[in-house]
């Protein structure tokens, strides 16, 4: 009997083990040996004892800096009570690490907006651009410029993921089963230099184009030194052709249409004269008009500061008069034409200079003023009858000066052309000046003089009102003519003058470069 119970106890404990789940403990002055499980994990010590695999290495500056934040933000902690069953065990734990698409939230508007700052305070756009587009340099300069702000505070772009670790009892301590779920768990998205790379590209990939906007001050005498090497003159039209087609006179076009064509028929033996910047393009060119020389400009401008009016002694009603030609050097004008006649003896119109009102005959003459933006208004005769209501409008309407010559031409796309009108001597023949728009920023001049031979002739104002209204002109006013009707581009006269000399005047309307001078 004693010989079958020690072969049951023998046999018990020989089941057990086989188990798996029990050890032998010898007990001090015992015969027989006593089986128990393994302890609990010890699940802080565990979690702290966690080898943490590095990030892979980076070699962008970007990669680098999302790998050290990467580094930085990561965090094991406890998400549970640990689990055990015999010599097996599970730990829950909770991963927390760097989300790269919650730091990539909102970076590309955050992107646009360095890009603006970086825009306004450059001088010219090849600091910007390069064929067209942004340079690479300064794209990539303005991310990481905006990624590393926003790495100061990455604690707010964190992401949690709950992982169970499986454990055994091995060689009298805790291990992990499989150390590499712990190793996917943490290295999830620790590609650096690829998260980088994929967080430009997002950011990039919408980003507008944001053309360079200049500006001349309102308070400035003329306009910067405009830079020779963009005039040039041509008799071929496929030469503008391919000018038009350049990034900067993409922008300043804008998709509008042109009055010049390489299909218009030109005055025999003339040039195209043409002027190209990124704040300005004049075409300027001449066809036969009323059976004489018809001259006309085309001009785009970038800010409508760059339409600007230059009178004598830069002082209201100051007699210094000067030729087209003069104002034109004095003011750097690409392109300048005579003005109106405010300052000729006739007490005529209502004169705005800088803003404020110099003289008041609302009684005799259509004007037209002149905004901030570059607009053309008009009044007619008798429209304002008091003071007040013109500072009214000048205040509402922006304006900062007003030419007094008329009558209006063309308004809002009428023809308003008078029968008759007090000066200017409408039905008969004289060379014809006006100043007309095609669109925002967009405009046309025009000077319709005699030349030789079979085109000595000169115009009627109706004449000259069909030559603006042909060429698509919303808006047209007639300025002063006669000697007084020349253009000058670049600085020479460049239409025959009636009776062949310049005429002193005291005013001209002239087209500036914003291009600050270096």
């Amino acid at each position: 009997m004693r010989v079958l119970k020690t072969l049951g106890v023998l046999l018990l404990i020989l089941l057990l083990a086989a188990g798996g789940g029990l050890v032998w403990l010898r007990l001090t002055g015992g015969t027989l040996p006593q089986l128990f499980a393994p302890p609990a994990p010890d699940a802080e010590a565990l979690l702290a004892a966690l080898p943490l695999p590095d990030a892979p290495a980076a070699e962008t500056a970007d990669g680098q800096a999302l790998r050290a934040a990467w580094l930085a933000q990561r965090s094991l902690a406890l998400a549970g009570d640990c689990e055990q069953e015999g010599k097996s065990a599970v730990l829950p734990v909770r991963v927390t690490l760097l989300d790269t698409e919650k730091l990539g939230e909102g970076l590309a508007e955050e992107l646009r907006a360095v890009l603006e700052e970086k825009v306004a305070a450059a001088t010219r756009a090849a600091e910007i651009y390069e064929n067209g587009a942004y340079r690479p340099e300064l794209l990539q300069s303005a991310f990481s410029e905006r990624l590393n702000a926003r790495l100061q505070t990455s604690g707010a772009c964190l992401r949690e993921r709950d992982v169970r670790l499986r454990l055994r009892y091995v060689e009298k301590a805790w291990q992990l089963e499989d150390p590499e779920e712990l190793r996917q768990a943490l290295l999830d998205g620790a590609d650096a230099d690829a998260a980088a790379a994929e967080l430009f590209s997002a950011a990039t990939e919408a980003l507008p184009y944001l053309p360079l906007h200049y500006a001349i001050p309102e308070d400035a005498l003329r306009g910067p030194v405009p830079d020779p090497a963009n005039y040039g003159v041509t008799d071929d039209p496929a030469v503008i052709e391919a000018l038009l087609q350049r990034p900067e006179a993409q922008i300043l076009t804008g998709g509008q249409t042109l009055v010049w064509n390489a299909q218009l028929e030109r005055f025999p033996g003339s040039a195209i004269r043409y002027y190209l910047d990124e704040t300005l393009l004049v075409l300027c060119w001449q066809e036969v008009e009323a059976r004489a020389v018809g001259t006309f400009a085309e001009i785009f401008v970038a800010d409508g500061s760059q339409l600007r009016r230059k009178i004598a002694g830069d002082t209201p009603f100051d007699f210094n008069f000067e030729t087209c030609s003069q104002f034109a050097l004095d003011t750097n004008a690409v392109l300048a034409v005579g003005g109106d006649f405010y300052h000729h003896g006739r007490a005529c119109g209502i004169s705005v200079y800088r803003r404020e009102i110099c003289r008041f005959e609302p009684n005799t003459c259509d004007v037209c003023y002149i905004t901030a933006d570059g607009d053309m208004l008009f009044s007619y005769r008798g429209q304002f009858t008091a003071e007040d209501e013109v500072r009214q409008f000048i205040a509402d309407n922006d304006v900062l000066f007003s030419l007094v010559f008329g009558p209006v031409l063309i308004d809002n796309g009428v023809d308003v052309t008078p029968a008759g009108y007090p000066w200017g001597e409408v039905d008969d023949t004289y060379a014809r000046s006006a100043l007309g728009m095609l669109g925002r920023h967009h405009y046309l001049t025009m000077n319709i003089n005699c030349g030789q031979g079979q085109y000595y002739y000169l115009a009627t104002l109706r004449q000259a009102a069909d030559a603006m209204i042909r060429r698509g002109c919303v808006k047209a006013y007639t300025l002063d003519g006669g000697q007084t009707a020349t253009t000058v581009f670049g600085g020479e006269l460049v239409n025959p003058v009636q009776f062949g000399w310049e005429k002193p005047i005291s005013d001209v309307i002239y087209f500036a470069t914003a291009l600050p001078e270096e």
